[in-house]
């Protein structure tokens, strides 16, 4: 399970930058996961809570976003929302894409007190 670590990934980012800026408690932590990520959404939040046990996290909220696929059509250069990592251009039925967004992580933002 990748996830855990991905979620300690992500609370070492967060905890280190809320000490920076003087943030003794951080109570929510927003992360946007691409579609065609291969990161499940649900291993993240049973992983997070055990990640920041005794941490600036502790008892923190994930809250995740999710972002869909985009693509560009390499034979015709048609923009679209393919709904898999492997769904041909509307336009043209081509097969060769290059993925625009949709297959990454990042952490978005983070509150605390």
């Amino acid at each position: 399970m990748h996830e855990l670590s991905l979620c300690e990934s992500i609370v070492t980012l967060v905890v280190e930058s809320a000490g920076r800026e003087g943030i003794r408690r951080v109570t929510r932590v927003t992360v946007d996961i691409g579609a065609g990520a291969a990161i499940d959404p649900d291993a993240l939040l049973f992983c997070f809570p055990l990640v920041t046990e005794d941490t600036l996290a502790a008892r923190a909220e994930l809250a995740i976003e999710r972002t869909a696929l985009k693509a560009r059509c390499d034979a015709c250069g048609t923009d679209y929302a393919p709904d898999t990592l492997i769904a041909p251009c509307p336009a043209c039925g081509g097969t060769r894409r290059t993925l625009l967004a949709g297959r990454d992580m990042r952490v978005v933002s983070f509150e605390g007190e």
